[in-house]
């Protein structure tokens, strides 16, 4: 009775402080996590074939058949250094909208991101969880620094910020929350598991109303007031053994419907929609010796789904139906971990993560605002185990990255958008 207390106000917990502390910052593969859960970031982001902890649901919901009864809780200290670099001065012919020459660097760049997971094992074969798990990543903070170039346009809202309107950048929160239920068949030898998810975020933008010009909403394109939407999904997995100490994997999640961002009906597409693009993955683990493990997984974002991320900067009228977005294309990645059980309760992990940058040389306009060009991760990281209790550790490092094109509203420009990232994550479990 003391137990089932005991895991009811620790659910009950969680819930409250992920909710309380929906805000995060990343940018690894797209604006999706390079991994989710403390062991799977220190594997490069693996985890279709192989699961460890609570939170398994977040790449493969099978992963949690019959695991043992379990809380996780971590938090992420996440450090992403974003600038973009114009070359060239603007053109200043009608309908042109050049740029200030030089680098800008963005501020806003230490972020503490948690992350929480239970699991309550039914049976050997069967067990129910939830887990609340972060992405983010569209997120930029620009100064307001003198702008001679606003100068040249006496109808600018400032002579401040890249766009003419003062301080300027744009901030996207999301939270999905995942309740899951796996179970075993074959003897232990397949598990299947099926969750719906619940997801919630939050987005603001300021100092782009410069734009209003080429917006179908001017009036709700920049206010930098924060609007929120509930959206809806689920994802499917499953998980078999092949042989002895050999692994498959393989989930599906849909595209999370969420309502629209009405305060921002002049910037996203369709009148400020913005859902959540489906994912799907398949991966491979083996246990090459008694302590050693190798996992390798493939995971694909479709961002090709959201109008609002994937149609062309110049596809037409901000906020209109079919209009501008960001132009991201879909990202194919690919990760590769390995773990080492170094006995007496210590256990190494080292990986890489090799995505794909969704944003090509002709999009880096708009992307000034969502530079997440990174493709390259590597990570490393261990668990301590003292009896019922573990810390875990995870650390990634994603190396410089950039991508260059044209100023689409003033061809005669070039711009350069990039990005460096560190992360440090710990982690505390008991398992009961």
């Amino acid at each position: 009775m003391e137990a089932r207390i005991i895991r009811r106000s620790l659910v009950t917990a969680a819930v409250g402080l992920a909710m309380g502390s929906a805000g995060v910052a990343q940018a690894t593969n797209g604006y999706f996590a390079h991994g989710y859960g403390t062991k799977a970031k220190g594997m490069g982001g693996v985890g279709m074939a192989i699961s460890q902890d609570a939170y398994a649901p977040g790449i493969n919901p099978a992963g949690i058949a019959g695991m043992e009864t379990r809380f996780d809780a971590s938090v992420a200290y996440f450090r992403p250094e974003r600038s973009y670099e114009v070359s060239g001065m603007p053109s200043g012919q009608p309908g042109t909208f050049g740029l200030a020459p030089g680098k800008v660097d963005s501020g806003s760049e230490d972020f503490f991101v948690p992350s929480l997971g239970f699991v309550q094992q039914i049976d050997e074969n069967r067990s129910w969880g939830i887990a609340l798990l972060g992405n983010g990543g569209m997120n930029t903070d620009y100064p307001a620094f003198s702008n001679e170039v606003c100068q040249m346009d006496p109808n600018t809202p400032s002579n401040t910020g890249p766009f003419c309107d003062g301080s300027a950048g744009i901030n996207l929160e999301q939270i999905a929350i995942i309740p899951t239920y796996a179970q075993k068949f074959a003897d232990g030898r397949v598990s299947v598991g099926f969750s719906p998810i619940i997801s919630y975020q939050r987005f603001s933008a300021e100092g782009i109303s410069t734009f209003g010009g080429m917006s179908d909403d001017p009036e709700n394109l920049s206010s930098g007031r924060t609007d929120s939407s509930w959206g809806y999904g689920a994802q499917i997995g499953f998980q078999a053994e092949l042989a002895e100490g050999a692994r498959v994997g393989a989930s599906y999640r849909s595209k999370i419907r969420a309502g629209d961002f009405d305060e921002y009906a002049g910037l996203f597409a369709n009148g400020g929609e913005f859902d959540i693009p489906s994912t799907y993955g398949l991966g491979f683990s083996l246990d090459v010796t008694p302590n050693v493990t190798l996992s390798a997984d493939y995971q694909k974002i479709r961002y090709s789904e959201i109008d609002a991320v994937s149609n062309s900067n110049t596809a037409g009228m901000l906020g209109a139906d079919g209009g501008a977005g960001f132009g991201w294309d879909d990202v194919n990645i690919f990760k590769f971990g390995a773990q080492i059980d170094g006995g007496n309760g210590w256990v190494w992990r080292v990986g890489y993560n090799r995505g794909e940058n969704p944003i090509s040389s002709n999009e880096v306009t708009l992307n000034i605002l969502a530079p997440a060009v990174m493709t390259d991760h590597f990570t490393a990281g261990f668990t301590r185990e003292f009896g019922q209790h573990e810390i875990n550790f995870a650390a990634m490092y994603a190396p410089r990255q950039s991508v260059s094109g044209p100023n689409a509203f003033d061809p005669g420009q070039d711009v350069e958008i990039e990005m460096r990232q560190y992360e440090l994550e710990i982690g505390y479990a008991y398992r009961f």
